[in-house]
């Protein structure tokens, strides 16, 4: 009995090995045919680079392969040919391609009959995937359009690194210019923003910069991502590259260079900084709004009021000054009354008619000011301006700013 089982299981063994081999050389005369379905194929090519008889055969990885770039090459001929196809099926083909082919050679090992290790396979499938080399650009077009980011990113992560892989250079793969180049990594890095992949995306950024990728685009983008994962530091790096080049034109790179300056509490750090280019620039009116806020920030309000104040002699129409001198003298108003309201009735009602509530009418006209000037960033202002009218007691003012 014991010896029947054996050779029960070693008949077994065979059979499979056998099945596993007659699959192989089904799913390679489907292949050669030209004429088969990729996605009912797939789950065969799936079993020969996985089940355990098959899965160190280079010959199954490399027959996976060689499906999946036939199905690119037929649908991309229909492309050509102004016919309708599956984005995401012609982006991911080639992508699987690539993954198969990949995985075949560390398996493509032959040794001879002195001992010498060759390989059999490795230089046709080098070539095949040098081949296909733009194509990888193409895929992740597919793929973006199908809003297949994370495909997409694949796509041009592949087709970006091709070039430095010495396999590839072996075969001549040459990579294409850098200004072709530094927009492809560029499109990569807004790839990985979509599927949320901060870090991926920040070294994208920074790899299409290194190609020469120098347009406003890349900052702003940069800056965002990294203020989403809360990297106020690398935010302000690319804001320090780009208030050179486009900060006259974009008030935002100082912002957030400020920004990071007084997240870090180094407010000396910050004004060295803005008078550095107030030095080169003495009428600007953002850099002296910023330096207001530095002060605000440390405490010195009556200092930050008279900034606020300079600025807005310069450019009345910076909205965002408007709201910061508008801000403060609302904060001052009440800071004031606070303070009075444990004083006798008289002295109190002194002190509101002579401090507090000319303070808060001259805060009032800078916050109108700074919403009229920026009505879809400046509603924040509206909340100081009704507070403001119900304590002056203007109902009419508070039924206006309600219709704001």
């Amino acid at each position: 009995m014991k010896k029947f089982s054996i050779l029960g299981l070693c008949l077994f063994a065979g059979f499979t090995l056998s099945a596993q081999m007659d699959l192989m050389k089904d799913v390679e005369r489907t292949v050669k045919s030209g004429n088969f379905s990729y996605s009912d194929l797939k789950p065969k090519l799936d079993q020969i680079t996985q089940n355990a008889e098959t899965k160190d055969d280079v010959k199954a990885w490399k027959l996976a392969g060689d499906a999946a770039f036939a199905n690119y090459d037929a649908l991309f001929l229909k492309v050509q040919m102004g016919q309708d196809v599956d984005k995401k099926e012609i982006g991911n083909s080639i992508i699987d391609g690539y993954n198969y082919m990949i995985s075949a050679l560390p398996l493509d090992t032959v040794v001879d009959a002195k001992g010498k290790v060759k390989t059999k396979e490795s230089k046709k499938i080098v070539k095949t995937i040098a081949e296909n080399y733009s194509h990888f650009n193409n895929a992740g077009i597919f793929l973006w359009e199908a809003q297949d980011y994370a495909g997409a990113y694949k796509a041009w992560d592949i087709y970006t690194s091709l070039p430095n892989d010495p396999r590839m250079a072996q075969v001549g793969l040459k990579a294409d210019a850098d200004t072709i180049v530094a927009q492809i990594v560029f499109n990569k890095a807004l790839a990985a923003w979509q599927t949320n992949e901060f870090d991926k995306a920040l070294v994208a950024f920074d790899e299409a910069l290194e190609k020469g990728y120098d347009k406003k685009n890349l900052y702003d983008y940069a800056i965002s991502v990294a203020t989403q994962a809360q990297k106020s530091d690398v935010a302000a790096k690319y804001a320090k590259i780009a208030q050179p080049k486009y900060g006259n034109e974009d008030p935002v790179y100082l912002q957030v260079i400020v920004n990071d300056f007084l997240n870090k509490k180094e407010y000396a750090n910050a004004k060295e900084y803005l008078e550095s280019l107030l030095a080169l620039d003495s009428q600007n009116a953002t850099v002296i709004d910023l330096i207001g806020v530095c002060l605000e920030n440390e405490g010195k309000q009556d200092e930050a009021i008279q900034k606020y104040k300079e600025s807005l002699a310069i450019n009345p129409s910076l909205a965002i000054t408007q709201f910061h001198l508008g801000n403060i003298l609302y904060n001052k108003a009440y800071a004031i009354d606070n303070e009075a309201s444990s004083l006798p009735q008289a002295q109190y009602d002194k002190i509101r008619a002579e401090q507090t509530e000319p303070l808060l009418r001259e805060a009032a006209a800078h916050l109108e000011e700074a919403y009229k000037l920026d009505e879809l960033n400046m509603g924040h202002a509206l909340k100081h301006l009704k507070n403001i009218y119900y304590i002056l007691g203007d109902e009419e003012a508070q039924k206006r700013v309600d219709l704001m």
